[in-house]
């Protein structure tokens, strides 16, 4: 089990990657002309191909939105051919921090919409390139430009996607002269509410745990289950702690990365499975399966790695044979047979390739956004996501079923809780003497009334909240088209509606050259 303190372990001895280096220089250096290019030329060619009408009202405003999202994604489709799945997903944890906006939820949406527009690639890997003992696929600058029009294209479809979000608001919008996007016509109060909705979710944060989905927890108990390792996305290229082998035998380093591992009980996760009906079971079947897979990277990484810790720390995913996963599954499957059998009836993970076809099927969309594929197939080996297997984790826990019941009391008493600490970080605080959340008032004369789901307070004026928790019905979306790259044997969030600059400029992100 990783805990906090191994994560502070520090070390003097700090460990780069010289193609990660390479390629974040040319990109920073290309970017700021690039970007420019691109976005000029992409909403340029967008507008020719989709004039705006004259007037851009609400309804008119999200199906205009609509044609353009879905004609700036055939784009992007095309673009995405350039490279297999796996090759873009080299390249692209490699860049600099271009997404910049005026909310921090702004980069993270970026860089999930551009990672799942570029793995609509039809391009096979027979093989992953090696050079010195690390995978290499080729730094050119017309590699590097190709991959910055890929990331500037995706920052006009995120910039759709917050015109068509507050379409959906009620905001109107005006058709622009020359090579603009429409801008929205002003209005004071809708404005003001998004902004507010915004900053909560980015004061919040979806993180590990989102709201209304209490089911992973960092706090691990003697009788938990197996624990599952984890990552969180940092805002920016940093120096994080990780290791060369293993947390017990391996040597501490430091690495310029941007993922955070975390250890994570699946103690709470386990509790409500028992609380399910088995006859109407809210788990979609890649649930149990992505537990199998996070499970046996965690005996992978906790006890025989030697460089999954590198290459988890700095881009988010380890790579190994398929042989050698199956075999960690094959081991794994038969110590989870009895949880399994009790938490997931009827789950029919026998087999490995079970669990690697089942992920192969995660539904995945662009709006709402949903994760990238996690697992990546190149010839012999498999690329796993561990940033993407996190969020579908966290997706797949949703527990959202219809009807009452034990599980639906669960997921609203968290996004309760959640909106009250909210509430409580506000000028709103109620003072000890409100009345508390949860309180059922009872009029003279009168039935109960509903209990108060938070209570907020400001002077002599009480806020009384009733709190609805309904996650987006991504089963009604249409699903995005990723062709399947499995090998033969031997699945959110809104977007953010900050603006940002026309040209994002990167922050300076060159690792230090000293060891």
């Amino acid at each position: 089990m990783i805990t906090p303190d191994q994560l502070r372990k520090h070390s003097k001895k700090l460990v780069l990657d010289p193609t990660a280096t390479q390629f974040l220089t040319q990109a920073e250096h290309e970017w700021p002309a690039a970007s420019a290019r691109w976005a000029a030329h992409t909403v340029e060619k967008l507008l020719a191909a989709c004039p705006p009408p004259t007037t851009l009202e609400p309804v008119e405003a999200g199906e205009y939105f609509t044609l353009l999202r879905q004609t700036l994604e055939q784009d992007l489709r095309a673009v995405a051919q350039s490279y297999p799945a796996v090759q873009w997903l080299w390249y692209l944890r490699r860049l600099p921090d271009l997404f910049e906006g005026e909310l921090p939820t702004t980069g993270p949406h970026d860089r999930g919409l551009m990672e799942l527009m570029a793995t609509t690639s039809n391009k096979p890997c027979s093989a992953l390139p090696h050079s010195g003992g690390q995978i290499a696929f080729p730094v050119t600058d017309g590699v590097v430009r190709r991959v910055l029009r890929l990331a500037m294209t995706t920052i006009v479809l995120s910039d759709i996607h917050s015109r068509l979000r507050r379409a959906g608001k009620g905001i109107a919008f005006q058709p622009q002269p020359g090579h603009h996007l429409p801008v929205n016509v002003p209005a004071a109060h809708l404005e003001e509410a998004i902004a507010l909705y915004d900053q909560r979710v980015a004061a919040f944060g979806a993180g590990l745990l989102g709201a209304g989905t209490q089911v992973l927890s960092e706090d691990h108990h003697e009788d938990d289950p197996l624990p599952i390792i984890a990552v969180a996305p940092l805002p920016t290229w940093q120096g994080l702690p990780s290791w060369q082998g293993t947390p017990d035998d391996g040597t501490p380093v430091v690495v310029w990365g941007r993922f955070a591992p975390r250890g994570l009980s699946l103690g709470q996760l386990r509790n409500l499975l028992t609380l399910s009906n088995p006859h109407a079971a809210w788990w979609r079947p890649q649930l149990p399966a992505l537990v199998a897979l996070l499970q046996a990277l965690s005996l992978y990484l906790l006890h025989h790695t030697r460089h999954g810790w590198l290459s988890l720390t700095r881009y988010g995913y380890v790579t190994l044979g398929r042989d050698l996963l199956t075999g960690y599954l094959a081991h794994v499957l038969p110590m989870l047979r009895s949880e399994l059998d009790t938490w997931f009836p009827d789950h029919h993970l026998t087999e490995p390739d079970t669990v690697l076809t089942l992920l192969d099927e995660l539904p995945m969309t662009t709006w709402p956004l949903t994760p990238p594929p996690v697992l990546h197939h190149a010839g012999p080996d498999i690329v796993v996501d561990l940033d993407a297997a996190t969020r579908h984790l966290l997706a797949l826990c949703t527990i959202a079923p219809e009807g009452q019941g034990p599980l639906v009391n669960i997921r609203a008493e968290h996004f309760e809780q959640t909106v009250q600490s909210l509430i409580d970080r506000s000028p709103w605080r109620p003072s000890p003497h409100a009345p508390r959340r949860g309180l059922q008032p009872r009029p003279h004369g009168q039935n109960v009334l509903t209990d108060f789901d938070a209570v907020g307070e400001d002077g002599d004026t009480l806020l009384l909240v009733s709190c609805k928790s309904r996650p987006y019905p991504v089963s009604t979306m249409p699903a995005i088209s990723v062709p399947s790259t499995t090998a033969p044997a031997s699945s959110s969030s809104p977007s953010p509606s900050g603006s940002r600059s026309p040209t994002p400029s990167p922050s300076s992100l060159r690792a230090p050259t000293t060891t």
